[in-house]
């Protein structure tokens, strides 16, 4: 694919020119996992082992198949217990102990921010700090910013209609944190860029961490997922 001179291409020029497209990290290693069997009692459950982690997912095995492809997750992370509601992307059997166990790749569909804010600690290998309240995202991500206005205004929309952020105020920028994951092709499609855009919302008196994928065409045409 050629880049030309438009505004979008340029923010895609930019991006390469990094030598790096922003992506998650991932740490691979093992840590306690239990899936929750049961939405409705917490205690009913199994427990695996977590084989690799980012802020966007993870992969764990069960000596138990999951049924559905949305499940509840409880990791633990620096001794914390970290609730998760997560849908599989992927799934196969590997041998453990003499058994066959079920191996899970998986990404997080609501997840806590301030668990989220862990994970990517733990994932970089940061410290804790000491005072965790005043860790929050207090700016506009500039990535996000150099988008054309009527991409971010796209984003912004569809991430509301999906209760994934609060409709912005007047002049007020929304917080998000902006990813470029690489071009995308697809047979019969034209190619397009794959974003992955961070934002949250206050539910129930909780902030919630939501990660969403969005396919960006030359054209602007917008597709989320």
């Amino acid at each position: 694919m050629s880049f030309g001179g438009s505004m979008f291409n340029d923010v895609i020029e930019w991006f390469l020119g990094r030598g790096d497209r922003r992506q998650y990290k991932r740490r691979a290693g093992a840590f306690p996992v239990w899936w929750q069997q049961s939405a409705g009692d917490p205690k009913s459950l199994k427990a695996g082992i977590g084989l690799e982690l980012s802020p966007n997912g993870l992969q764990f095995m069960l000596p138990d198949a999951i049924p559905s492809t949305e499940f509840n997750l409880v990791l633990r992370v620096r001794d914390q217990a970290i609730p998760a509601r997560v849908k599989s992307l992927r799934t196969d059997q590997v041998p453990h102990q003499g058994k066959t166990w079920h191996r899970y790749n998986g990404e997080f569909l609501g997840i806590a921010a301030d668990h989220w804010d862990l994970i990517v600690r733990y994932v970089d290998d940061v410290p804790e700090p000491q005072n965790k309240a005043a860790e929050t995202m207090e700016k506009a991500d500039d990535a996000y910013r150099l988008l054309p206005l009527i991409i971010q205004q796209k984003i912004v929309a569809m991430l509301v209609s999906a209760h994934k952020l609060e409709e912005p105020k007047a002049g007020q920028t929304p917080l998000l944190k902006l990813f470029y994951g690489g071009i995308v092709k697809q047979a019969g499609k034209k190619p397009a860029h794959r974003f992955n855009v961070h934002s949250r919302v206050l539910r129930n008196d909780e902030i919630l961490a939501f990660d969403t994928r969005f396919l960006i065409a030359d054209d602007g045409e917008i597709t989320m997922g």
